[in-house]
């Protein structure tokens, strides 16, 4: 080999460690993640004020041995979309219809965590099933117990044992996937609340992705998926929640 060929393979490969620094440098310097509680303003804080008031959670999450940073992960997108006068005036006409006529009208959503009876009545059929709770439940298609349900549901101490129930539930069913870190657990877990927990894990992590959209905020060009806010309210408002076991 000459001269000029090495010193050719010298230049080459300075170039190449160039470029690979410039490379790394580039990615360390990325803008963050977006503000997701700025860009969601007002709303992102009530939800928030709401979670320190009601200590209560707290103390009933703990006691059942679930964190209460991650649990709140979970419902803290629909506590965004609650609004009380929205809740009195449309559930009402919605609630009627649903305990006469039927599961068709099981689909609306009530109360903060924003459940609907068609996920209450889901999660009730497999605790029973697979005999998580001690809870008893009717779970006969009748008005009586549409009725009950509904009437559950207006108690925000119900909404709490649903969700603790969901957790339940989730913990069992993937109990497999190993995590890369609790704020992608949360992630899944809140994905599923919205989309349905009976689906199966290929097609919750398809509603993960970018398309899946859980509501347009005030910039036009965004796009906010119920598990990215679940994801930045546990790694950055959740440390206010967490406690040790």
């Amino acid at each position: 080999m000459n001269f000029r060929s090495i010193l050719y393979g010298i230049s080459v490969c300075a170039f190449l460690t160039a470029v690979i620094s410039e490379n790394q440098v580039f990615a360390q310097q990325e803008p963050m993640a977006k503000d997701l509680s700025a860009e969601l303003g007002n709303k992102y804080f009530d939800a928030l004020d709401y979670l320190l008031k009601n200590t209560w959670m707290a103390d009933t999450l703990v006691n059942q041995r679930i964190q209460p940073a991650f649990a709140y992960g979970i419902v803290f997108p629909g506590l965004i979309k609650f609004s009380a006068i929205r809740n009195i005036m449309e559930t009402g006409a919605t609630r009627t219809l649903y305990v006469q006529s039927g599961r068709k009208y099981a689909h609306y959503e009530m109360g903060r965590f924003q459940m609907k009876p068609s996920f209450a009545e889901l999660v009730e059929r497999t605790v029973t099933r697979q005999k998580i709770t001690t809870e008893k439940f009717d779970l006969k298609n009748t008005a009586k117990a549409r009725g009950e349900r509904a009437r559950r549901l207006d108690s925000q101490e119900w909404q709490l044992k649903y969700l603790i129930m969901f957790i339940r539930i989730m913990d069992k069913r993937f109990a497999h996937i190993k995590w890369k870190s609790e704020d992608d657990k949360v992630r899944f877990y809140a994905t599923a609340y919205s989309v349905g927990f009976n689906r199966d894990e290929r097609t919750i992590k398809r509603m993960m992705n970018p398309h899946t959209v859980w509501r347009r905020s005030k910039d036009a060009n965004s796009k906010v998926r119920c598990g990215d806010i679940a994801q930045w309210f546990f790694v950055n408002d959740g440390y206010r929640f967490k406690v040790d076991f």
